[in-house]
């Protein structure tokens, strides 16, 4: 039987007629405020019920001073006032709505909402449910981990991220050709929402994303751990260097929104220079590059990394004081590349990733340096790398490093062929 704890709400104001009312998220708890601009705010409580677990039918009182939006949903069944008040749920604006005519006393229920499976719910041939699909409820099933909030030390946000040495992944993109180019393989990081998550297999090279910008010339930082064939053409970027020389000493800025590597080589060169067709393909994203400070992601664990750079990103040190950015095209989380190694190297930091035993099980180590999106927020000149040995570092943003495009695919893009291994990539439409 389900235990309701009932507050009574006094609406301290009698009203002749018919009214509606909106009790506004991110407002006090104890304020109405009226539709009609003829009637005043009064004071009065609010008994906002949450339930304790997804199912469980218990609710507790909360005193949180704004509506919940994420991880509930209105109880429509449960809410109502002693006096005949009718309670509603205002979606477009994230609220309550109550519509009475005399005072009355009012309870209002919230549900733990859990999203569904997108594998489970998915029923068309998008490469995203085609992706999702290959997940079959077991972790680790085909190389994919479904991080929802039961996989240990995962990212709680409901991606199917793919794990491990050298999982089945591989997406020609750019090129109709048979068999696809080396230049034109990409890998899929995960399914995210309805919308995969691509990352080139190998760095870009001059021709890809060009020789202005932050071009700086040939990749010249060895090869001995390179794990490609193309070290000859791989090209060297500087983070964000030549268009803020009169920043910090002439060490360039870490705000990506400046970044010329950004603008021109990412979201103008390499839209351009993949065409069209395949441009229309990629989504428009929000990315997260406010980064965060030092022992907030180098030193901590994936999970760890996740909350501080997706979740609770910061602006210090940055010069347009944001933690997102629009665009098309962006580089790797630092998170990204920790979720790659298999989950036994989940619990290590970061800065420890350079052991045999974790980067030789994590496909996205490519044995290069290579620039990630995150910056790091102690300094206005830093930003996160994933090193040559394979740990995450941080360098000045004037390092020649190796770049791998990111980005999403729309949802409406459709798996045709393959197996996603890199003899067989899979094709799109």
């Amino acid at each position: 039987m389900k235990k309701h704890i009932k507050l009574l709400v006094v609406l301290g104001i009698l009203l002749v007629g018919s009214f509606s009312f909106y009790l506004f998220k991110g407002s006090k708890k104890d304020t109405l405020i009226y539709e009609s601009d003829k009637v005043k705010p009064t004071s009065s409580g609010i008994a906002m019920m949450l339930e304790t677990a997804a199912g469980s039918g218990n609710y507790e009182m909360t005193s949180r001073s704004e509506w919940p939006t994420d991880g509930y949903v209105f109880n429509a069944n449960l809410s109502k006032c002693e006096n005949g008040g009718k309670l509603s749920w205002d979606d477009t604006n994230k609220r309550v709505v109550m519509s009475s005519n005399i005072s009355d006393k009012c309870y209002v229920y919230f549900d733990v909402y859990v999203l569904p499976r997108f594998d489970q719910s998915c029923n068309d041939n998008t490469l995203a449910c085609h992706t999702a699909k290959l997940y079959t409820g077991t972790q680790g099933e085909n190389g994919i981990y479904y991080h929802d909030a039961s996989l240990t030390n995962g990212a709680g946000d409901s991606s199917y991220r793919y794990a491990g040495a050298n999982p089945i992944n591989y997406v020609c993109f750019g090129s109709t050709q048979s068999p696809c180019p080396a230049d034109n393989l990409y890998r899929i990081i995960g399914v995210f929402g309805d919308r995969v998550k691509l990352i080139k297999s190998d760095y870009a090279t001059s021709a890809l994303l060009g020789t202005d910008g932050d071009y700086f010339g040939k990749y010249i930082y060895g090869s001995s751990k390179y794990k490609g064939n193309n070290y000859e053409n791989i090209a060297g970027y500087t983070w964000n260097y030549k268009n803020n020389t009169s920043i910090n000493s002439g060490h360039g800025s870490n705000t990506w929104s400046t970044s010329l590597l950004n603008k021109t080589n990412l979201n103008q060169n390499f839209i351009t220079n993949i065409g069209a067709q395949w441009a229309n393909k990629i989504d428009m994203t929000t990315w997260k590059v406010g980064g965060n400070t030092y022992e907030n992601i180098q030193t901590q664990p994936a999970k760890t990394v996740y909350q501080n750079e997706i979740v609770n990103p910061v602006t210090t040190n940055s010069t347009d004081n944001k933690t997102e950015y629009s665009a098309k095209i962006g580089l790797m989380y630092a998170s990204d590349y920790g979720f790659a190694a298999a989950p036994s190297a989940w619990t290590t930091q970061l800065s420890s990733y350079n052991g045999n035993a974790i980067k030789n099980v994590n496909w996205l180590y490519m044995g290069l340096n290579e620039w990630t999106i995150s910056r790091l927020a102690d300094d206005a000149a830093l930003v996160f790398l994933v090193d040559y040995t394979g740990d995450v570092d941080n360098s000045s943003v004037d390092g020649k490093y190796g770049v791998r495009p990111v980005f999403y695919l729309s949802s409406s893009v459709n798996y045709v062929s393959g197996s996603g291994e890199a003899t067989d990539p899979i094709v799109v439409n």
